[in-house]
Order: C-alpha cells, then structure tokens, then sequence
C-alpha cells in the first residue's frame, strides 16, 4: 500500500526524536500495531486520544501537534475506505472459501455476514474482498450508533463514493434509488455495507444487486427479512486458530506457554484477541503477568483493553440498546452453567416462563449477544458472561448473582426430580399426568441434553450442605442411572450422595445410596473388589437403621457384588436373605429383582435350566406391572437375556433367539443401547450356533455399531470385547 503523507508525518517524527517504534509505543501505551499502521497508511482513522498520547509521548512542538491531531480530524465521517484489510488474518478458510464462491458467481447476490460484537465481521469482510481482487466500495452504517444512516442516506452516499464525489446524489428517496441501480449496472465495483442496524437500510441496495455486482452486508443481526445469495454466522475462532493470530501478532512469545492460555481466556473472539496482542507486544503487560489479570475474574474485561480499543465498550454498544427486560435476561445468563442452554434454563433464574425467556433471548440473537444453537439452544460465550456478570453487579447489587444462580439451581433440579421419575417402577411414580414428561423418551432428552446444568446443582448442592436435596436427587436418579452408564460421573455422584447421608446421620438413605454407588462400581469403573467393599458397609448401615426393606436392598446389592466376583455360592445366602426381607414388606417389585438375580447365581453355577425356569418366573411377574413401566421393562431386557444367555450354553437356539429377539425388541424401545448390544450378542451366539453363520455376523456387526468405543462405561466395553471375539470365531480367527 502506498504511504499516506501523515503516515510521512509521524515517521518523520519519530526518526528525528531517535525514537524506535517500540520505544514510542511503550511509552504513549499504544500497541507497535497501531503505530505501524498509522506510519503506514492503514489505519485511516486514528482515535484523537491515540494521536495524543503519541504526540505527548514525542514531545513535539504545539505546530506538530496540530499537524498530527489533522491526521484524526482529516476524515469525514463515513469515508471511502474500507475497514482496515490486516496483513495478519488468520483462519476462516471454509467460511472464506464460502464467500469467495458466491462472489466468483455470476448472480453473486447479496451475502449478509452476521456475528457478535469483536467476532471480526468487518475484517472478514475485507479480506474477503481483497482476496476476491475486484474494486469495492464502502459504507459505514453505524447500525450500533445513536443515529445510524437511513436507507436514503445509504444510497446518498454509495452514488457520491461511486462517482468520486463528482455528482451531486438526489435526495428524494426514488431518484437516489434509480440513479444508484445506473451506476451499480456500469461501475460494477463490489459494495461492503459495514454494520448494519436493521434490514430498512440495506433493502433498497440488496434488491438492486445485479448480476455480477456482489454485495456484502455486515452485521451483529442476522437480516433475517433480506433475501440473501449467502448467509454466514461467523463464529468465535477455533482455540487453534485464535492461538496462530497471536503468535502471529507477538512472534517473540509465540513459544511461550502462557501465550495458550491467554488465547483460552480470549474465548475465540478476535477483538480481545488483537487486544491481547497489542497489550503484550507493547509491553504493557508480559504473557505471564497478562494472563493474571485474564484470570481474575473481575480484572478480564479490564485487561482486555488497549488504547482506543475495549472489548467491554464493544459489547456495551449492543448492551444498552436492550430494553428492561431483555437485559435482565442477559445479565442473568452470567449465572448459567454449561455450554449450551434452552429456553426454559436460559428463564429460570428470573423465573421466567418459557415464551418471555425465549423472546428476550431471540432479540439477543439479533444483537450478536447470544449465539443460536441447533434445536433451540443458545450459548453465550465466556467474555460475554464477564460482561453480563459485570452489569449485574453494577445494575442490581453484589448478592444478585447468588440469588440468580440459586433460583436456577432449584429450577433445574425440580425438572430433574420430574424426569427422573419416569424411569422409576410404577408404584414409586407420581404425577403420573406430568406434561412436561409424558413419556421416558421425553425425559431422557431432558436429562442427557441439559446435564451440564443438572450437574452444576447438584454439585452446589453439595458444596452447600444441602444434604437433603443431594440425597433426594440422587435417590431419583436410581433407575435412570441403569440406561445413561457411559456418562461417567455415577460414581461420584452417588458417592457425595452417601456423604450426605452420613452427615445427616441418616443410616437408612446412605444403606440405599451405597447399593447405588456399588452399581456405579460394576458398570461405570469395573471395580467388582471395590464394589463388595461398597455393598458391605451399606448392610452395615442397613442393620444399624434396623429396616427390612433397606436390608433386602443391602442384602441384594452383596449379592450382585459376589456375582460379578463370580462367587454365586457366596452370594445365594444374601439373594434368600433380601427374598425374605422383601416377603416380609410386601414389596412385589424387589422381589422380582430378587428372583432375577437368583436365575443369575444358577446360570454361573451351571444350572441353565434351573435358571431358564427362574426368569420365565420372573417374566410372569413383570406381567403384573402396569404397560410401559420403565423400570419393569428394565427388568425384563435383562430376564430375556439370561433367558438366552443359558439356552445358548444348553445348545437350545432357537429359544435362545426368541429370547434375544425379545429383549433387542424391548431394549430398543428403551433407548438402552447397551441393553440392545446385549441382546444382539446373545442372538448372534444361537444364530452362529445354528449354523446360521452370515446371520451371526451381521447381529455381531450391528452389536459393535451400537456402542461407542471412546464413551464405553464398563459393561459396555464387556459386551463390546465379547462381541469382537464372536467375530472372531464366526470368522474362523479365534484359536
């Protein structure tokens, strides 16, 4: 680019004070960067107070000064030029390659290029443009202003920039347009519409667009009411990425450690990420000392300051155009935890309902405050929650966001305890007509989509002492614990669940709760000794509460632990101990898992039969429970596949598949993915048994399909290998 006279101005400056552009910079605190693209010509409109603290920082005679200051007044107020076209853009290249298709086209159209504050919308704009290699020109909208430009306005100013400045541009509305679509249709330059307010001023120029003339319209809005060749969010940077434009900003601290981090805490957004740059390479701040100030929760945005640029004056612009409500609803996200949220999370901590909520975060949306999500979920980047964070300790006072985040926290595990019951056996359910979770498959969406959250409450519960809400949302989740076991935290949370419990010197919940974290020992880590240990203190706890119903259950869960120790002589006395004590309560359910795990003692020790004939028992009991109970239909995938598993070893295939295909059947309807491997398993075993050697290998294959290798909880990677070796054999691999 060529250089500019004022850029002449200030080098001439600088070289004859003996002054190194770092020097300068250091000392009137101002980033190398803007120096260089002052003295360079690309920056074309410097701040006054850049100008002055550099003018200050040489020490210049009150003639340069006013030289310089002109340097800033020189401008008029929406000029030709374009945003700054940087030497160091980084990343974008699939949204990049994108535009530059549309713009190559022969009916190029309009592409609306929309983001939030400091996402580098303008930049990638520009380069867009400077790679596409065509004339282009260029109108400031000042969308964000107190006074953006009208639709007349625009079309004023684009015909003034087209015909340099030479032709007067009419100002009626009508002849602007006619005259615009004239000189568009003739010059044919590209146009770049930066920072648009609303789709009334870009309208007329998008719908006079022609063939081969491409318009490109930038905004924290996405336009939606605009037709549109292309539309493109662009996004906060990929962590890489965000890391490359920093090394390439300060190539002298590229290898140090540090310099990741601070990319981290710059959440991607390529405003704080120049900041960042800037603030390091003028050493303002070494890496170490920057990314201090980034941790600090109350000195982030602080930080991310430079000059005259503010990564908090950018988001405030959008800010404070919220009406009342709205902005309670941002600041009020500042509290929510996970990466994603929906409606109904993103209005609970005002107490909002679902419509209002989402509302107030759809016009967040068009502000570039919120970004959308698929399936109606929203995120909120990690600045913008300090900024929200910020305001609701400014707007409404320091005990706010515990009080926020607490009502969230009560919200969420209310649903939770809500949806948890719908995989509960029938006689522990109630509010049987829930709307919001008529069925299992509603309430698993429910809990595996919004965990984050869940789990984020539950954990202040504990943090909180709260130990009657953490043993009661942990005693919910028993059933619903069986079907989600890749999840990976059971342990743990039934874990803080028995401390509670304990704390509360309730021996009866922390007797059931160490049943439960003995599950979590089997399924999720595989730990069979550590599970035993677990089971014989919660029947320690279970005789001290001197409870039938809480010893069956402690009794049940010793049992299961000396099965999977493949121990069934030690576990048969407990399985006849929890069948009394079950007898003695009355209670129906129990004693079905009772008499399954009694079927389970006899498949290991042998007697298929005996075991076949225990859970055909157990089938006819289940029958007895009301159509569609989760837990009965639980137990039932598990009857069947012993049912199987036991044929299968006496050579009886074809009840084996029946079996099989029975609990596949049951297990998919479910949404149990291991139940149904399990099932497969079993049914490939009497398919290959059978002779039936390309039926076995596609069960097998479709087995392996179901379970997901890198998230495989511990039963789950027992089914997996036990599937792998059935391939083997059928394959003739195995020895």
């Amino acid at each position: 680019m060529q250089e500019r006279p004022d850029g002449e101005l200030l080098r001439r400056l600088r070289t004859t004070a003996g002054r190194t552009m770092a020097d300068l910079a250091d000392a009137a605190h101002v980033g190398v960067r803007t120096l260089s693209d002052i003295e360079r010509g690309v920056a074309r409109r410097p701040q006054r107070a850049t100008i002055e603290a550099i003018a200050t920082a040489l020490g210049v005679t009150s003639a340069e000064r006013d030289a310089l200051l002109s340097i800033g007044r020189a401008r008029p107020s929406t000029p030709a030029s374009a945003p700054d076209v940087v030497g160091d853009f980084t990343g974008r290249d699939t949204e990049l390659g994108r535009v530059l298709d549309r713009l190559r086209g022969a009916h190029a159209g309009a592409v609306i290029v929309s983001g939030g504050p400091g996402v580098g919308k303008s930049t990638f704009a520009a380069e867009a443009l400077r790679v596409r290699g065509v004339p282009w020109i260029h109108v400031d909208l000042g969308g964000q202003t107190a006074a953006p430009l009208s639709a007349l306005d625009v079309l004023r100013r684009l015909v003034s920039l087209a015909t340099d400045g030479t032709e007067e541009a009419p100002v009626i509305f009508d002849a602007a347009a006619a005259r615009w679509r004239e000189l568009s249709a003739d010059h044919r330059h590209a146009v770049l519409l930066d920072d648009a307010g609303s789709e009334a001023q870009v309208r007329p120029v998008v719908d006079a667009a022609g063939p081969g003339v491409p318009v490109i319209v930038t905004s924290r809005s996405p336009l939606a009411g605009l037709d549109a060749g292309l539309r493109l969010q662009v996004e906060p940077m990929p962590r890489a990425d965000g890391l490359a434009l920093l090394e390439r900003i300060v190539p002298d601290a590229a290898s140090e450690p540090a310099l990741a981090a601070v990319a981290e805490h710059c959440a991607g957004i390529p405003l704080a990420l120049r900041i960042a740059g800037s603030r390091i390479a003028a050493r303002t701040d070494d890496v170490d000392g920057f990314l201090g100030a980034m941790r600090a929760e109350e000195q982030r945005l602080g930080a991310l300051r430079h000059g005259d640029r503010s990564v908090e004056a950018a988001f405030a612009v959008s800010y404070e155009r919220l009406p009342s409500v709205t902005a309670q609803v941002f600041r009020s996200l500042a509290v929510i935890d996970g990466t994603s949220f929906d409606a109904r999370t993103g209005g609970a901590p005002l107490g909002l309902d679902d419509v209002t909520a989402e509302d107030a975060l759809e016009e967040l949306v068009d502000l570039g405050l919120v970004e959308p999500r698929g399936g109606n979920r929203y995120h909120v980047h990690d600045l913008l929650r300090a900024f929200g964070a910020d305001r609701i300790d400014a707007e409404d006072g320091p005990g706010a966001s515990r009080a926020l985040r607490e009502r969230l926290h009560r919200s969420v595990l209310s649903l939770l305890d809500r949806a948890a019951r719908r995989f509960a056996p029938e006689s522990a359910r109630r509010d049987q007509a829930d709307p919001e979770f008529a069925g299992p498959a509603a309430a698993r969406r429910w809990i595996t989509g919004e965990v984050d959250h869940w789990w984020a409450a539950f954990r202040a519960a504990v943090s909180g002492g709260l130990h009657g809400d953490v043993i009661r949302t942990a005693a919910g989740l028993e059933w619903f614990s069986n079907l989600w076991p890749a999840w990976g935290h059971w342990y743990e949370l039934f874990g803080d669940a028995v401390d509670a419990a304990h704390a509360a010197d309730d021996r009866a919940s922390a007797a059931r709760l160490l049943g439960l974290q003995t599950w979590a020992a089997l399924m999720e880590r595989g730990d069979r000794a550590g599970a035993l240990e677990l089971a014989t203190r919660g029947l320690t706890d279970a005789r001290a509460a001197d409870d039938d119903a809480v010893s069956a259950s402690a009794e049940y869960h010793v049992a299961w632990a000396h099965l999977a120790l493949r121990q069934p002589d030690l576990a048969l006395p407990h399985i006849d101990a929890a069948i009394d004590g079950n007898t003695r309560t009355g209670d129906d359910a129990a004693l079905v898992q009772c008499r399954s795990m009694a079927g389970a003692a006899l498949h290991l020790l042998g007697r298929h039969a005996e075991a076949i004939a225990s859970f055909r028992a157990v089938l006819r009991d289940l029958e007895r429970v009301g159509e569609g109970d989760p837990g009965a239909v639980f137990t039932r995938v598990v009857a069947l596949e012993e049912i199987a598993k036991s044929a299968n070893a006496l050579g009886r295939w074809d009840e084996a598949r029946d079996a099989a295909d029975a609990g596949f059947g049951a297990a998919s309807a479910l949404s149990w993915d291991t139940g149904a491997a399990r099932a497969l398993r079993q049914r490939a075993e009497a398919l290959f048994g059978s002779g039936e050697a390309d039926g076995a290998r596609r069960d097998a294959e479709r087995g392996i399909a179901l379970v997901d290798a890198d998230r495989a909880d511990a039963q789950a990677a027992v089914v997996l290998g036990e599937l792998r070796a059935l391939l083997e054999r059928i394959d003739g691999r195995a020895p």
